[in-house]
Parts: structure tokens; sequence; C-alpha cells
């Protein structure tokens, strides 16, 4: 994801992690009035459980975001 919403500015990015056992794609958001970018959720396929979890860190994302996040997610992440 690479898009304006409103006052920001969102990007993603893929993060896996083979020893803790998962792989994300986490979202940035970066204010026009803050000029920094901010880890703002993240989707997670979790080995261990087999499936996707919705994570948010200490905010609130507006709901077509959030969906096109675990699309993304989806499309991009490997399963085994």
């Amino acid at each position: 994801m690479d898009r304006d919403y409103a006052d920001s500015h969102y990007t993603t990015r893929r993060v896996d992690d083979n020893k803790a056992g998962f792989a994300a794609v986490e979202l940035y958001r970066n204010r026009r009035s803050e000029n920094a970018n901010v880890r703002v959720a993240r989707v997670v396929f979790w080995d261990a459980c087999g499936d996707f979890f919705l994570e948010t860190f200490n905010t609130d994302i507006p709901a077509k975001l959030a969906e096109d996040l675990i699309s993304e997610a989806r499309k991009t992440i490997k399963i085994r």
C-alpha cells in the first residue's frame, strides 16, 4: 500500500521473523503535520496458529484501510 487517506499518507512493509514463527505486513502512517512514520497496524500470520490476525498499535484505523491491509497480507504472505 502506498496511498493518501484524509490528512495522512500510508505505506506498508513486509516483515518476516522465522525464529518467532511469523510473517506480517505492517501499516505505517505519516501525518503531514508530524512528518514521522509511525507503525499503526499489522496483519500477522502466525505459523503456530495457522491463521491471520489484525493488530493495532494504540490507535484506530479506517475500516477501508484495515480491509486493504488484510487483503494485501493474504496476497503476499505465502502459507506453507
